[in-house]
């Protein structure tokens, strides 16, 4: 659910764009979800979030994508780029059972650097929009889209909080290398994207 919904374009078109055949079922679900479903034989292959318990399947290289921090516009005390700023507004989070260790690392980080770490659950990330216009949370996001009247962005550097992707599948399944092949695929087309939002970041904080 996280990841922006360009990315997961390209990342799904990448075995047809390298002449690959075969109908694609894509599937939205949180990481302890596409992980047990992976493991299952349910799915072929999962972008998930890490760090994450694998139980045995196999990993692409860990995929870096920058991220946003998305604050009220409208609160002079609340310096751009600190989640919850002066005021400690609440960092909106999607439940922590979705994605344990990748949330744990989340929090941590933000702990890290000293500061008394709120958060409050929310169950997508228009939810999580919705209340930073609200002035009620801040949120960080890896959608460069993502944004709303009265909200302002700022690249979330300090401390950096990338959203960490990895594609998984099961090598043991009947098909392993076929599929394996197709994963690589869809690891490539996950690093270029993370690349290209990173150049673009870059620039845009110049």
């Amino acid at each position: 659910p996280e990841v922006p919904p360009r990315v997961a374009a390209a990342v799904a078109s990448a075995p047809v764009r390298a002449g690959e055949r075969g109908r694609l079922a894509v599937v939205t679900a949180p990481t302890a979800t596409l992980l047990s479903e992976t493991a299952a034989g349910r799915l072929d292959i999962a972008v998930v979030q890490h760090p994450a318990v694998l139980h045995g399947l196999a990993a692409g290289r860990v995929v870096l994508f920058p991220t946003w921090l998305l604050t009220p516009a409208d609160d002079p005390d609340d310096p751009a780029g600190t989640p919850g700023g002066a005021r400690r507004l609440p960092v909106a989070v999607r439940p922590r059972e979705e994605a344990p260790a990748a949330y744990d690392l989340f929090v941590d980080t933000l702990a890290s650097r000293g500061r008394r770490v709120e958060t409050v659950t929310v169950s997508d990330e228009r939810a999580g929009l919705a209340l930073v216009a609200a002035g009620q949370a801040t949120l960080v996001t890896a959608d460069p889209t993502l944004t709303a009247d009265g909200i302002d962005r700022t690249r979330a550097v300090d401390p950096p909080l990338p959203l960490r992707l990895r594609v998984v599948w099961d090598s043991r399944q009947p098909d392993g290398e076929e599929t394996e092949r197709t994963a690589r695929l869809l690891v490539e087309a996950l690093s270029l994207q993370a690349a290209s939002l990173d150049v673009a970041a870059a620039r845009a904080a110049r």
